[in-house]
C-alpha cells in the first residue's frame, strides 16, 4: 500500500495558514534561511510515522527538489524511499533524481504542450507590478508568480485559462500563488509511475488544491482538507472525501480516516 499525499496545508502549515492552534502546540518541520517556516501539529507527526510505519508513504508536492529538501520533518526523519516533486515532473528515488520519469516526461510536455516562452509571452499581456509580485520558472517545466490576491484582474485570468487550455496548459490559485502548469505535467501520473516501481496494488492520497486533483483520483482512497481549494471548487464529489477539520487540525482527521480504513 502506498499512501501520497500532497505537503503544504495538507500536512504540514506555516504560521499564516495553520489555523485556530497556537505555534507551541506544533512541531517545526522546514528550516529556511535560519528559521523554521512549516510546522505540523505534535499528533500529526505521531499518526504519519504510524501511517509511514505500515505503508509506503510518498511525499508528493508541487516544491522543486531544492525546496523539498529543505523540509527535514519529512526528508531527513521519515526518508522516504519515494518523492513526487516539481508537480510531478520529477520523481525523487532514494533522494536522487529518477532520469527515466525526468526524460519520459520532458518529451510529453515537449511534443503535445506549447513552449514555456509562449505561455511568459501570453501572461506579460496582462501581468502588471500592480498584482504580480514575482514570477518563476521552475524546474524548467511550469510557472510559478506571487501575486497580491486581493488585486488581480479576474476577467482577464479568465480568458488566460480559456487560451492557456488549447495550448496544452492549466491555471491553479492557491493562496499568494498562480500556477501555471503543462497538463503533461500531473501528479496523477507520477503516482502511476510510483505504484508500479513499487509494485504495489492500493493508494492512499490526500491533497488540497486542485493541482492535487489528478493524484486523488488515481488513488484507490482519496480524502482532501475542506479548506483547500478543492473544498472552495466542489460541494461534494463522487469520489474524494473532505475533512470536517480546517486548518493543520485537518491534517490530523485525514491521517485518523486513512488508518482507521487502512486497519479495517
Amino acid at each position: 500500500m502506498i499512501f501520497a499525499s500532497d505537503l503544504d496545508q495538507t500536512l504540514i502549515y506555516s504560521v499564516r495558514s495553520k489555523g485556530d492552534i497556537s505555534l507551541e502546540e506544533m512541531v517545526p518541520v522546514e528550516l529556511h534561511e535560519g528559521r523554521h517556516i512549516s510546522y505540523m501539529t505534535k499528533p500529526a507527526l505521531d499518526k504519519l510515522r504510524l501511517v509511514a510505519g505500515t505503508m509506503h508513504f510518498v511525499p508528493v508536492t508541487t516544491r522543486i527538489p531544492r525546496q523539498f529538501n529543505r523540509i527535514f520533518g519529512i526528508t531527513e526523519q521519515l526518508r522516504p524511499e519515494y518523492a513526487i516533486v516539481s508537480n510531478g515532473g520529477t520523481v525523487m528515488a532514494g533522494g536522487q533524481i529518477d532520469r527515466e520519469w525526468q526524460q519520459f516526461v520532458r518529451e510529453a510536455v515537449s511534443s503535445h504542450c506549447a513552449e514555456n516562452t509562449e505561455i511568459a509571452e501570453l501572461f506579460a499581456k496582462i501581468a502588471s507590478d500592480h498584482w504580480v509580485k514575482s514570477s518563476d520558472l521552475c524546474d524548467d517545466l511550469f510557472y510559478s508568480i506571487v501575486v497580491e490576491r486581493d488585486r488581480l484582474p479576474l476577467e482577464a485570468l479568465e480568458e488566460l485559462k480559456k487560451q492557456l487550455a488549447a495550448l496544452g496548459w492549466s491555471y491553479s490559485l492557491q493562496g499568494r500563488k498562480i500556477y501555471l502548469v503543462p497538463e503533461k505535467v500531473s501528479k496523477g501520473a507520477a503516482i502511476q509511475y510510483v505504484k508500479e516501481k513499487l509494485a504495489s496494488t492500493y493508494v492512499y492520497a490526500a491533497g488540497d488544491s486542485l493541482l492535487d486533483e489528478s493524484l486523488l483520483l488515481a488513488a484507490d482512497y482519496a480524502i482532501a482538507p475542506v479548506h483547500g481549494e478543492l473544498g472552495r471548487f466542489y460541494d461534494s464529489h463522487p469520489h474524494i472525501r473532505f475533512t470536517s477539520a480546517r486548518g493543520a487540525f485537518a491534517s490530523e482527521e485525514l491521517l485518523d480516516r486513512i488508518l482507521e480504513h487502512a486497519g479495517a
